[in-house]
């Protein structure tokens, strides 16, 4: 299952690479491989398919824009992640600065409002926090978290992954979250 693994995280590689160079058939075959991770992972962000869609649009355009700038030494899926974030909070942020504006200006009725704009926001703050006690968990938790609920990676990917038994990998993973659940129970307690 490793070995697996590892041929398919070089062939993200070399996709990616490919399309830095400007291969039209290898973003083709990229696009179709990583698509519904991307739309699974922005989804979980916007609530409204609309912007969802607009902004699954916009990382892969911005995938092909500057794929130049991919880094073979990291993972695709996390550098595609990262841009998949960036983009799904900023669309969070334009929403709420959208709505704020318009209040202002009086250009809606206050009934109109959409009161789940803040709480969207709400949770892509939590979620910023929550990316920040993940850098604070042992190093060897922090990698267990990362690949198995960021990455996604199963159970026996992540065991192989790490190169331990199953049931290591898991309670690594498992002792990760409890130490985050705990933290974040904290700091929403402070608010």
């Amino acid at each position: 299952m490793h070995a697996d693994l590892l041929a398919v995280r070089s062939e993200e590689r070399a996709l990616m690479l490919a399309v830095a160079s400007g291969d039209q058939a290898a973003f083709t075959t990229l696009h179709q491989r990583l698509r519904p991770l991307v739309e699974r992972y922005v989804r979980h962000q916007l609530t409204d398919p609309t912007q969802a869609e607009e902004v699954v649009q916009d990382v892969f355009l911005e995938i092909w824009t500057i794929a130049s700038r991919y880094d073979p030494a990291h993972s695709v899926i996390a550098w595609v992640r990262t841009i998949a974030h960036r983009r799904a909070i900023d669309r969070v942020r334009k929403s709420v600065a959208d709505r704020d504006r318009d209040l202002r200006i009086g250009a809606r009725d206050h009934d109109a409002v959409d009161h789940t704009t803040q709480e969207r926001a709400e949770s892509v703050l939590d979620r910023m926090a929550l990316r920040r006690e993940i850098v604070r968990l042992p190093a060897r938790q922090r990698e267990a978290v990362v690949l198995r609920h960021l990455v996604g990676l199963t159970g026996p990917e992540l065991a192989a992954e790490l190169g331990l038994p199953l049931g290591t990998a898991k309670t690594r993973a498992r002792d990760g979250v409890l130490a985050l659940r705990r933290t974040m129970a904290s700091l929403r307690a402070d608010r």
